[in-house]
Protein backbone atom coordinates (compact mmCIF):
# COMPACT_ATOMS: atom_id res chain seq x y z
CA UNK A 1 0.00 0.00 0.00
CA UNK A 2 1.49 3.30 -1.06
CA UNK A 3 1.19 6.25 1.31
CA UNK A 4 -0.03 9.64 0.14
CA UNK A 5 -0.05 12.88 2.12
CA UNK A 6 -2.25 14.83 -0.19
CA UNK A 7 -4.82 13.61 -2.66
CA UNK A 8 -6.12 16.16 -5.13
CA UNK A 9 -8.82 15.10 -7.51
CA UNK A 10 -8.81 17.19 -10.70
CA UNK A 11 -11.62 16.87 -13.21
CA UNK A 12 -11.00 18.37 -16.64
CA UNK A 13 -13.01 18.74 -19.81
CA UNK A 14 -11.52 19.01 -23.31
CA UNK A 15 -13.28 21.51 -25.56
CA UNK A 16 -13.55 21.14 -29.30
CA UNK A 17 -12.21 24.23 -31.05
CA UNK A 18 -14.74 24.11 -33.84
CA UNK A 19 -17.97 22.23 -34.35
CA UNK A 20 -21.74 22.48 -34.59
CA UNK A 21 -23.78 23.89 -31.76
CA UNK A 22 -26.08 20.85 -31.88
CA UNK A 23 -25.34 17.98 -29.53
CA UNK A 24 -24.60 14.61 -31.09
CA UNK A 25 -25.91 11.28 -29.82
CA UNK A 26 -23.71 8.20 -29.89
CA UNK A 27 -23.95 6.32 -33.19
CA UNK A 28 -26.68 3.70 -33.20
CA UNK A 29 -28.63 5.21 -30.28
CA UNK A 30 -32.34 5.32 -31.18
CA UNK A 31 -34.32 8.54 -31.05
CA UNK A 32 -36.06 8.68 -27.68
CA UNK A 33 -38.10 11.88 -27.96
CA UNK A 34 -39.00 14.95 -29.96
CA UNK A 35 -38.43 17.61 -27.31
CA UNK A 36 -35.51 19.99 -27.57
CA UNK A 37 -33.69 22.74 -25.72
CA UNK A 38 -32.01 25.75 -27.30
CA UNK A 39 -30.33 28.66 -25.59
CA UNK A 40 -27.47 31.11 -25.31
CA UNK A 41 -24.41 31.51 -23.10
CA UNK A 42 -23.55 35.14 -22.32
CA UNK A 43 -21.04 37.15 -20.31
CA UNK A 44 -22.64 38.20 -16.99
CA UNK A 45 -20.93 41.62 -17.08
CA UNK A 46 -21.03 42.67 -20.75
CA UNK A 47 -24.12 40.63 -21.74
CA UNK A 48 -22.21 39.65 -24.88
CA UNK A 49 -22.47 36.09 -26.25
CA UNK A 50 -19.67 33.64 -25.47
CA UNK A 51 -18.44 31.47 -28.29
CA UNK A 52 -16.80 28.06 -27.90
CA UNK A 53 -18.27 27.61 -24.42
CA UNK A 54 -18.87 24.02 -23.37
CA UNK A 55 -22.49 23.22 -22.46
CA UNK A 56 -23.36 19.99 -20.65
CA UNK A 57 -26.82 18.46 -20.43
CA UNK A 58 -27.23 16.31 -17.31
CA UNK A 59 -30.16 14.08 -16.46
CA UNK A 60 -30.97 10.44 -17.13
CA UNK A 61 -28.08 10.64 -19.63
CA UNK A 62 -25.46 13.22 -20.55
CA UNK A 63 -24.82 15.21 -23.72
CA UNK A 64 -22.29 17.91 -24.62
CA UNK A 65 -22.48 20.86 -27.01
CA UNK A 66 -20.24 23.81 -27.94
CA UNK A 67 -21.63 27.29 -28.58
CA UNK A 68 -21.27 28.99 -31.96
CA UNK A 69 -20.14 32.58 -32.64
CA UNK A 70 -23.51 33.86 -31.38
CA UNK A 71 -23.24 31.90 -28.14
CA UNK A 72 -26.04 29.51 -29.17
CA UNK A 73 -26.37 25.82 -28.34
CA UNK A 74 -29.06 23.17 -28.87
CA UNK A 75 -29.97 19.71 -27.62
CA UNK A 76 -32.50 17.84 -29.78
CA UNK A 77 -34.36 14.52 -29.81
CA UNK A 78 -34.81 14.51 -26.03
CA UNK A 79 -37.26 12.42 -24.05
CA UNK A 80 -39.27 14.15 -21.29
CA UNK A 81 -37.58 14.46 -17.94
CA UNK A 82 -35.80 16.68 -15.47
CA UNK A 83 -32.53 18.08 -16.85
CA UNK A 84 -29.80 20.41 -15.66
CA UNK A 85 -27.65 22.44 -18.05
CA UNK A 86 -24.22 23.72 -17.10
CA UNK A 87 -21.92 26.03 -19.07
CA UNK A 88 -18.20 26.58 -18.68
CA UNK A 89 -15.31 28.08 -20.61
CA UNK A 90 -11.56 28.04 -20.15
CA UNK A 91 -11.63 31.87 -20.34
CA UNK A 92 -13.83 32.14 -17.23
CA UNK A 93 -13.21 30.95 -13.66
CA UNK A 94 -15.37 28.12 -12.31
CA UNK A 95 -18.50 29.19 -10.46
CA UNK A 96 -18.76 29.22 -6.68
CA UNK A 97 -20.97 26.28 -5.62
CA UNK A 98 -24.36 27.50 -4.43
CA UNK A 99 -23.63 31.16 -5.23
CA UNK A 100 -22.74 31.84 -8.87
CA UNK A 101 -25.81 30.07 -10.16
CA UNK A 102 -26.12 31.54 -13.66
CA UNK A 103 -23.94 28.84 -15.18
CA UNK A 104 -26.21 26.07 -13.87
CA UNK A 105 -29.89 26.01 -14.87
CA UNK A 106 -32.50 23.26 -14.25
CA UNK A 107 -34.84 22.58 -17.20
CA UNK A 108 -37.94 20.38 -16.72
CA UNK A 109 -39.03 19.05 -20.12
CA UNK A 110 -42.47 17.65 -21.00
CA UNK A 111 -43.26 15.35 -23.94
CA UNK A 112 -42.44 17.12 -27.23
CA UNK A 113 -41.82 20.41 -25.35
CA UNK A 114 -39.62 23.06 -26.96
CA UNK A 115 -37.51 25.28 -24.69
CA UNK A 116 -36.11 27.93 -27.03
CA UNK A 117 -34.63 30.66 -24.85
CA UNK A 118 -32.60 29.05 -22.06
CA UNK A 119 -29.98 31.56 -20.94
CA UNK A 120 -26.81 30.75 -19.04
CA UNK A 121 -24.28 33.28 -17.77
CA UNK A 122 -20.58 33.05 -17.01
CA UNK A 123 -19.01 35.59 -14.68
CA UNK A 124 -15.63 36.94 -15.81
CA UNK A 125 -12.73 36.75 -13.41
CA UNK A 126 -10.49 39.48 -12.09
CA UNK A 127 -6.72 39.87 -12.41
CA UNK A 128 -4.36 40.71 -9.54
CA UNK A 129 -0.84 41.95 -10.15
CA UNK A 130 2.07 43.38 -8.25
CA UNK A 131 5.81 43.22 -7.68
CA UNK A 132 8.02 41.37 -5.21
CA UNK A 133 11.35 42.80 -4.01
CA UNK A 134 13.79 41.99 -1.22
CA UNK A 135 14.62 44.22 1.76
CA UNK A 136 17.01 46.27 -0.42
CA UNK A 137 14.49 46.78 -3.21
CA UNK A 138 15.95 44.23 -5.63
CA UNK A 139 13.46 42.21 -7.70
CA UNK A 140 12.84 38.64 -6.56
CA UNK A 141 12.08 36.23 -9.42
CA UNK A 142 10.42 32.79 -9.16
CA UNK A 143 8.44 33.64 -6.03
CA UNK A 144 5.01 32.07 -5.74
CA UNK A 145 1.91 34.16 -5.08
CA UNK A 146 -1.41 32.64 -3.99
CA UNK A 147 -4.94 33.96 -3.57
CA UNK A 148 -6.37 32.22 -0.52
CA UNK A 149 -9.74 31.82 1.21
CA UNK A 150 -10.86 29.99 4.30
CA UNK A 151 -12.73 26.75 3.71
CA UNK A 152 -14.83 24.98 6.31
CA UNK A 153 -15.47 21.28 5.80
CA UNK A 154 -16.56 18.38 7.95
CA UNK A 155 -12.87 17.93 8.81
CA UNK A 156 -12.16 21.49 9.98
CA UNK A 157 -11.06 24.96 8.88
CA UNK A 158 -8.20 25.53 6.45
CA UNK A 159 -6.83 28.32 4.29
CA UNK A 160 -6.88 27.03 0.72
CA UNK A 161 -5.28 28.25 -2.50
CA UNK A 162 -7.78 29.29 -5.16
CA UNK A 163 -5.41 31.18 -7.48
CA UNK A 164 -1.69 31.10 -8.27
CA UNK A 165 1.01 33.11 -10.05
CA UNK A 166 4.81 33.31 -10.15
CA UNK A 167 7.03 36.38 -10.30
CA UNK A 168 9.16 36.89 -13.42
CA UNK A 169 12.77 38.07 -13.79
CA UNK A 170 11.90 41.63 -12.72
CA UNK A 171 9.83 40.46 -9.76
CA UNK A 172 6.44 41.13 -11.34
CA UNK A 173 3.49 38.72 -11.23
CA UNK A 174 -0.04 38.64 -12.60
CA UNK A 175 -2.77 36.30 -11.44
CA UNK A 176 -5.53 35.75 -14.03
CA UNK A 177 -9.10 34.38 -13.95
CA UNK A 178 -9.57 35.00 -10.24
CA UNK A 179 -13.13 34.24 -9.24
CA UNK A 180 -14.90 37.36 -7.87
CA UNK A 181 -14.53 37.55 -4.11
CA UNK A 182 -12.28 38.64 -1.25
CA UNK A 183 -8.86 37.04 -0.84
CA UNK A 184 -5.80 36.87 1.31
CA UNK A 185 -2.79 37.28 -0.99
CA UNK A 186 0.35 35.43 0.12
CA UNK A 187 3.84 35.59 -1.36
CA UNK A 188 6.51 32.97 -0.75
CA UNK A 189 10.12 33.08 -1.93
CA UNK A 190 12.43 30.11 -1.60
CA UNK A 191 15.77 31.90 -2.01
CA UNK A 192 18.30 31.70 0.83
CA UNK A 193 21.19 33.90 2.00
CA UNK A 194 24.30 32.84 3.86
CA UNK A 195 24.88 34.58 7.17
CA UNK A 196 28.40 35.97 7.76
CA UNK A 197 30.21 33.46 9.99
CA UNK A 198 33.71 32.33 11.01
CA UNK A 199 35.25 29.22 9.53
CA UNK A 200 33.11 26.12 10.14
CA UNK A 201 34.48 22.60 9.66
CA UNK A 202 31.79 20.91 7.58
CA UNK A 203 30.39 17.51 8.55
CA UNK A 204 27.22 15.53 8.02
CA UNK A 205 25.59 17.26 11.00
CA UNK A 206 26.74 20.85 10.44
CA UNK A 207 25.19 23.39 8.07
CA UNK A 208 26.34 26.87 7.07
CA UNK A 209 24.07 29.43 8.85
CA UNK A 210 21.42 30.68 6.43
CA UNK A 211 18.71 33.27 6.16
CA UNK A 212 15.46 32.42 4.43
CA UNK A 213 12.30 34.32 3.54
CA UNK A 214 9.21 33.55 5.57
CA UNK A 215 5.83 33.57 3.79
CA UNK A 216 4.21 37.00 3.83
CA UNK A 217 0.57 38.09 3.57
CA UNK A 218 -0.40 41.38 1.99
CA UNK A 219 0.34 44.11 3.09
CA UNK A 220 3.41 42.59 4.78
CA UNK A 221 2.38 40.48 7.79
CA UNK A 222 3.29 36.87 8.72
CA UNK A 223 -0.22 35.42 8.97
CA UNK A 224 -3.81 36.12 7.89
CA UNK A 225 -4.85 37.44 11.32
CA UNK A 226 -3.27 40.84 10.53
CA UNK A 227 -3.65 40.73 6.75
CA UNK A 228 -5.82 42.95 4.56
CA UNK A 229 -8.17 41.15 2.21
CA UNK A 230 -8.07 42.12 -1.43
CA UNK A 231 -11.50 42.44 -3.03
CA UNK A 232 -11.60 41.22 -6.62
CA UNK A 233 -14.81 42.23 -8.46
CA UNK A 234 -15.69 40.66 -11.81
CA UNK A 235 -13.56 41.98 -14.70
CA UNK A 236 -11.42 44.11 -12.34
CA UNK A 237 -7.71 44.64 -12.99
CA UNK A 238 -6.21 45.10 -9.52
CA UNK A 239 -2.66 46.48 -9.42
CA UNK A 240 -0.22 47.41 -6.69
CA UNK A 241 -0.44 44.28 -4.53
CA UNK A 242 3.29 44.48 -3.81
CA UNK A 243 5.54 42.67 -1.35
CA UNK A 244 8.86 43.62 0.27
CA UNK A 245 10.27 40.37 1.59
CA UNK A 246 12.38 40.36 4.75
CA UNK A 247 14.98 37.69 5.52
CA UNK A 248 14.49 35.57 8.61
CA UNK A 249 16.61 32.98 10.37
CA UNK A 250 15.92 29.48 9.16
CA UNK A 251 17.21 26.44 11.00
CA UNK A 252 17.84 22.88 9.90
CA UNK A 253 15.84 20.06 11.47
CA UNK A 254 17.49 16.69 11.05
CA UNK A 255 17.42 13.22 12.51
CA UNK A 256 16.88 9.55 11.87
CA UNK A 257 13.76 7.40 11.49
CA UNK A 258 13.67 3.65 12.03
CA UNK A 259 13.57 0.74 12.13
CA UNK A 260 12.90 0.48 8.39
CA UNK A 261 11.19 -2.56 6.85
CA UNK A 262 12.85 -4.21 3.88
CA UNK A 263 10.31 -3.02 1.31
CA UNK A 264 10.07 0.57 2.46
CA UNK A 265 8.39 3.74 1.30
CA UNK A 266 9.28 6.26 4.00
CA UNK A 267 7.75 9.73 4.11
CA UNK A 268 8.28 12.39 6.77
CA UNK A 269 6.31 15.64 6.97
CA UNK A 270 6.92 18.64 9.20
CA UNK A 271 3.59 20.39 9.74
CA UNK A 272 2.58 23.30 12.01
CA UNK A 273 0.30 22.48 14.93
CA UNK A 274 -1.88 25.39 13.85
CA UNK A 275 -4.20 23.85 11.22
CA UNK A 276 -4.53 27.16 9.33
CA UNK A 277 -0.75 27.32 8.75
CA UNK A 278 -0.51 23.80 7.34
CA UNK A 279 -1.50 24.94 3.85
CA UNK A 280 1.66 26.97 3.37
CA UNK A 281 4.12 25.86 6.05
CA UNK A 282 4.13 22.05 5.80
CA UNK A 283 7.32 20.56 4.35
CA UNK A 284 8.42 17.17 3.08
CA UNK A 285 11.78 15.92 4.31
CA UNK A 286 14.81 15.04 2.27
CA UNK A 287 15.38 11.40 3.18
CA UNK A 288 18.24 8.98 2.75
CA UNK A 289 16.27 5.89 1.78
CA UNK A 290 18.89 3.41 2.88
CA UNK A 291 19.70 4.86 6.31
CA UNK A 292 16.48 6.62 7.31
CA UNK A 293 18.29 9.92 7.89
CA UNK A 294 16.16 12.99 7.13
CA UNK A 295 16.56 16.75 6.94
CA UNK A 296 14.39 19.86 6.69
CA UNK A 297 16.13 23.07 5.70
CA UNK A 298 15.29 26.70 6.45
CA UNK A 299 12.52 26.06 8.96
CA UNK A 300 11.20 29.21 10.62
CA UNK A 301 10.45 29.28 14.39
CA UNK A 302 7.16 27.84 15.64
CA UNK A 303 5.33 24.82 17.04
CA UNK A 304 5.38 21.78 14.74
CA UNK A 305 4.79 18.05 14.53
CA UNK A 306 6.98 15.53 12.76
CA UNK A 307 4.83 12.83 11.19
CA UNK A 308 6.61 9.82 9.76
CA UNK A 309 5.00 6.94 7.92
CA UNK A 310 6.36 3.91 6.10
CA UNK A 311 4.25 1.41 4.19
CA UNK A 312 6.82 -1.33 3.66
CA UNK A 313 6.28 -5.13 3.87
CA UNK A 314 2.50 -4.82 3.60
CA UNK A 315 2.07 -2.89 6.86
CA UNK A 316 2.01 0.76 7.89
CA UNK A 317 4.63 2.04 10.37
CA UNK A 318 3.90 5.38 12.00
CA UNK A 319 5.24 7.98 14.45
CA UNK A 320 4.23 11.49 15.54
CA UNK A 321 6.74 13.73 17.36
CA UNK A 322 5.91 17.27 18.61
CA UNK A 323 8.79 19.77 18.39
CA UNK A 324 9.38 23.44 19.19
CA UNK A 325 11.67 25.32 16.81
CA UNK A 326 13.49 28.46 17.82
CA UNK A 327 16.32 30.43 16.22
CA UNK A 328 19.02 27.84 16.96
CA UNK A 329 19.24 24.33 15.45
CA UNK A 330 17.90 21.39 17.40
CA UNK A 331 19.85 18.29 18.27
CA UNK A 332 19.22 15.42 15.83
CA UNK A 333 15.79 13.88 16.41
CA UNK A 334 15.27 10.13 16.65
CA UNK A 335 11.91 8.94 15.31
CA UNK A 336 10.91 5.45 16.43
CA UNK A 337 8.52 3.94 13.90
CA UNK A 338 5.99 1.46 15.26
CA UNK A 339 3.50 -0.76 13.41
CA UNK A 340 0.07 0.80 13.19
CA UNK A 341 -2.41 -1.38 15.09
CA UNK A 342 -5.03 -3.59 13.49
CA UNK A 343 -8.71 -3.20 14.34
CA UNK A 344 -10.88 -6.28 14.65
CA UNK A 345 -14.46 -6.90 15.65
CA UNK A 346 -17.83 -8.43 14.87
CA UNK A 347 -20.97 -7.22 13.13
CA UNK A 348 -24.52 -8.15 14.06
CA UNK A 349 -27.72 -7.25 12.23
CA UNK A 350 -30.86 -5.81 13.84
CA UNK A 351 -34.17 -6.02 12.00
CA UNK A 352 -35.98 -8.24 9.55
CA UNK A 353 -33.70 -7.70 6.57
CA UNK A 354 -31.64 -10.62 5.35
CA UNK A 355 -28.03 -9.60 4.81
CA UNK A 356 -25.19 -11.77 3.52
CA UNK A 357 -22.33 -10.96 5.85
CA UNK A 358 -19.67 -11.59 3.22
CA UNK A 359 -21.17 -8.78 1.12
CA UNK A 360 -20.37 -6.23 3.81
CA UNK A 361 -17.25 -4.10 4.09
CA UNK A 362 -16.00 -2.07 7.06
CA UNK A 363 -14.16 1.16 6.19
CA UNK A 364 -12.43 3.87 8.24
CA UNK A 365 -12.28 7.54 7.17
CA UNK A 366 -10.18 10.26 8.89
CA UNK A 367 -12.14 12.79 10.91
CA UNK A 368 -9.83 15.80 10.67
CA UNK A 369 -6.84 17.27 8.86
CA UNK A 370 -4.37 16.26 11.58
CA UNK A 371 -4.83 12.68 10.42
CA UNK A 372 -2.40 11.80 7.60
CA UNK A 373 -3.73 9.88 4.63
CA UNK A 374 -2.55 6.34 3.98
CA UNK A 375 -3.54 5.98 0.36
CA UNK A 376 -6.73 3.93 0.21
CA UNK A 377 -9.00 4.14 3.26
CA UNK A 378 -8.32 1.31 5.76
CA UNK A 379 -10.96 -1.32 5.10
CA UNK A 380 -11.76 -5.01 5.41
CA UNK A 381 -14.22 -7.56 4.06
CA UNK A 382 -16.60 -9.09 6.59
CA UNK A 383 -16.48 -12.88 6.95
CA UNK A 384 -19.50 -15.17 6.91
CA UNK A 385 -19.52 -15.30 10.73
CA UNK A 386 -19.58 -11.47 10.95
CA UNK A 387 -15.95 -11.02 11.98
CA UNK A 388 -13.49 -8.61 10.36
CA UNK A 389 -9.93 -7.32 10.79
CA UNK A 390 -8.69 -4.00 9.38
CA UNK A 391 -4.92 -3.98 9.12
CA UNK A 392 -2.72 -0.98 9.89
CA UNK A 393 -4.99 1.81 11.12
CA UNK A 394 -2.84 4.87 11.84
CA UNK A 395 -3.40 6.29 15.37
CA UNK A 396 -5.86 9.18 15.35
CA UNK A 397 -9.58 9.89 15.08
CA UNK A 398 -11.64 7.92 12.57
CA UNK A 399 -15.20 7.57 11.35
CA UNK A 400 -16.46 4.00 10.83
CA UNK A 401 -18.67 3.06 7.88
CA UNK A 402 -20.24 -0.23 6.82
CA UNK A 403 -21.10 -0.60 3.14
CA UNK A 404 -22.50 -3.35 0.94
CA UNK A 405 -25.87 -3.64 2.71
CA UNK A 406 -29.02 -1.60 3.12
CA UNK A 407 -28.67 -0.86 6.83
CA UNK A 408 -26.91 1.80 8.90
CA UNK A 409 -24.45 1.64 11.78
CA UNK A 410 -26.56 2.04 14.91
CA UNK A 411 -23.82 1.61 17.52
CA UNK A 412 -20.16 0.74 17.98
CA UNK A 413 -19.07 -0.64 21.35
CA UNK A 414 -15.52 -1.28 22.55
CA UNK A 415 -15.42 -3.14 25.83
CA UNK A 416 -18.35 -1.67 27.77
CA UNK A 417 -18.12 1.79 26.17
CA UNK A 418 -20.12 3.15 23.24
CA UNK A 419 -17.45 4.78 21.03
CA UNK A 420 -18.97 5.59 17.69
CA UNK A 421 -19.36 5.44 14.86
CA UNK A 422 -18.66 9.14 14.18
CA UNK A 423 -15.40 9.61 16.11
CA UNK A 424 -13.42 6.56 17.17
CA UNK A 425 -10.01 7.26 18.68
CA UNK A 426 -7.36 4.73 17.72
CA UNK A 427 -4.27 4.68 19.94
CA UNK A 428 -0.74 3.43 19.16
CA UNK A 429 -1.47 -0.03 20.57
CA UNK A 430 -4.12 -2.54 19.61
CA UNK A 431 -7.33 -2.09 21.61
CA UNK A 432 -10.20 -4.43 22.35
CA UNK A 433 -12.48 -5.64 19.55
CA UNK A 434 -15.34 -3.52 18.23
CA UNK A 435 -18.93 -4.71 18.38
CA UNK A 436 -20.85 -3.11 15.53
CA UNK A 437 -24.63 -3.19 15.37
CA UNK A 438 -26.13 -2.59 11.90
CA UNK A 439 -29.84 -1.83 11.92
CA UNK A 440 -32.48 -2.15 9.21
CA UNK A 441 -35.01 -0.08 11.17
CA UNK A 442 -35.15 3.24 9.33
CA UNK A 443 -37.49 6.16 9.68
CA UNK A 444 -39.21 7.91 6.79
CA UNK A 445 -39.12 11.61 5.94
CA UNK A 446 -41.55 13.18 3.46
CA UNK A 447 -41.02 16.39 1.50
CA UNK A 448 -44.27 18.17 0.51
CA UNK A 449 -44.77 19.36 -3.05
CA UNK A 450 -43.22 22.70 -3.88
CA UNK A 451 -43.72 25.13 -6.74
CA UNK A 452 -41.01 27.25 -8.30
CA UNK A 453 -40.31 29.18 -11.46
CA UNK A 454 -37.32 26.92 -11.99
CA UNK A 455 -39.39 23.79 -11.48
CA UNK A 456 -36.66 22.15 -9.41
CA UNK A 457 -35.24 22.13 -5.92
CA UNK A 458 -32.22 20.58 -4.30
CA UNK A 459 -33.14 19.24 -0.88
CA UNK A 460 -30.31 19.09 1.65
CA UNK A 461 -30.84 16.84 4.67
CA UNK A 462 -28.23 16.50 7.39
CA UNK A 463 -27.67 15.69 11.04
CA UNK A 464 -24.68 16.79 13.04
CA UNK A 465 -22.44 18.83 10.78
CA UNK A 466 -21.96 16.56 7.80
CA UNK A 467 -24.16 15.43 4.94
CA UNK A 468 -26.41 12.45 5.67
CA UNK A 469 -28.64 12.39 2.63
CA UNK A 470 -29.19 14.55 -0.43
CA UNK A 471 -32.19 14.44 -2.71
CA UNK A 472 -33.08 16.56 -5.73
CA UNK A 473 -36.84 17.07 -5.96
CA UNK A 474 -39.24 18.88 -8.27
CA UNK A 475 -42.78 20.24 -8.07
CA UNK A 476 -44.47 16.97 -9.07
CA UNK A 477 -45.30 15.80 -5.56
CA UNK A 478 -43.96 14.60 -2.19
CA UNK A 479 -40.67 12.76 -2.09
CA UNK A 480 -39.94 10.24 0.65
CA UNK A 481 -36.54 9.13 1.86
CA UNK A 482 -35.52 6.50 4.40
CA UNK A 483 -33.12 7.76 7.06
CA UNK A 484 -31.51 6.43 10.23
CA UNK A 485 -33.26 7.74 13.36
CA UNK A 486 -32.11 11.12 14.62
CA UNK A 487 -32.54 14.91 14.58
CA UNK A 488 -32.17 16.34 11.07
CA UNK A 489 -32.20 19.75 9.47
CA UNK A 490 -33.68 20.24 6.03
CA UNK A 491 -33.19 23.07 3.55
CA UNK A 492 -33.76 23.55 -0.14
CA UNK A 493 -32.11 25.62 -2.82
CA UNK A 494 -33.84 26.61 -6.02
CA UNK A 495 -33.52 28.68 -9.16
CA UNK A 496 -30.71 26.65 -10.62
CA UNK A 497 -28.36 26.81 -7.66
CA UNK A 498 -25.76 24.13 -7.14
CA UNK A 499 -25.94 21.98 -4.05
CA UNK A 500 -24.93 23.68 -0.83
CA UNK A 501 -21.21 22.93 -0.40
CA UNK A 502 -20.12 20.47 2.28
CA UNK A 503 -19.08 23.01 4.84
CA UNK A 504 -19.24 22.49 8.60
CA UNK A 505 -19.48 26.19 9.49
CA UNK A 506 -22.09 26.89 6.80
CA UNK A 507 -24.25 23.98 7.94
CA UNK A 508 -24.06 25.33 11.49
CA UNK A 509 -25.23 28.73 10.23
CA UNK A 510 -28.05 27.14 8.21
CA UNK A 511 -29.40 25.40 11.30
CA UNK A 512 -30.78 28.74 12.47
CA UNK A 513 -32.88 29.21 9.31
CA UNK A 514 -33.63 25.67 8.13
CA UNK A 515 -36.34 23.38 9.45
CA UNK A 516 -35.50 20.83 12.11
CA UNK A 517 -37.26 17.47 12.25
CA UNK A 518 -36.97 14.34 14.40
CA UNK A 519 -37.00 11.02 12.54
CA UNK A 520 -37.84 8.08 14.80
CA UNK A 521 -37.01 4.43 14.32
CA UNK A 522 -39.75 2.86 12.21
CA UNK A 523 -41.70 6.13 12.26
CA UNK A 524 -42.57 8.76 9.68
CA UNK A 525 -42.24 12.53 9.66
CA UNK A 526 -42.81 15.35 7.22
CA UNK A 527 -41.17 18.74 6.83
CA UNK A 528 -41.99 22.00 5.10
CA UNK A 529 -38.75 22.96 3.42
CA UNK A 530 -37.28 26.43 3.79
CA UNK A 531 -35.86 27.63 0.46
CA UNK A 532 -32.49 29.37 0.81
CA UNK A 533 -31.72 31.75 -2.05
CA UNK A 534 -28.34 32.20 -3.70
CA UNK A 535 -28.16 35.70 -2.19
CA UNK A 536 -28.69 34.33 1.32
CA UNK A 537 -26.01 31.70 0.80
CA UNK A 538 -23.61 34.32 -0.49
CA UNK A 539 -24.16 36.54 2.56
CA UNK A 540 -23.66 33.59 4.91
CA UNK A 541 -20.44 32.55 3.18
CA UNK A 542 -19.12 36.13 3.19
CA UNK A 543 -19.85 36.40 6.93
CA UNK A 544 -17.82 33.26 7.55
CA UNK A 545 -14.90 34.98 5.81
CA UNK A 546 -14.93 37.95 8.24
Amino acid sequence: MRSAWLLIAIMSLSLTAQGPIYSQRPRGEPQTGKAFIEGTVIDASTREPIKKASVMLMGSFGLNAVTDASGHFAFRQLPPGQYTIRAQSDKYPPATPGVDDGSLVPVPLAVDEQKLDVRLTLTPGASIRGRIVDDEGNPMPRCSVAAMQFRYTDAGRTLDNVGFAQSDDIGEYRMLRVRPGKYYIMARCFQTLQIPHPFIRRSATVDVPMLTYAPQFYPGVPDPAGATKVEAPASANIAGIDFRMSPATGVTVRGHAGPLPADRFLQIVLQPKDAVRRTWQSQNARINGSSGEFRFQNVTPGSYELIAMDSGDGHVYFARVPIEIGVTPLDPIEIALAPAPSISGTISIEGDGKVAMNNLQVRMEPVDYTQPATGDAPQAEVQNDGTFTIKSVVPGHWRLLVSGGTGYVKSVVRGDQDVGPEDIEIGPAAAGPLKILVSMKFGELSFPAQSSESGQYSAIVWRGHSYRDIRRIGPQGPTKVSLPPGKYHVCATGNGQALIPMNRALLEALESVCEGVEVSEGGSASVQMRVVTAQELKRMMEKLEE
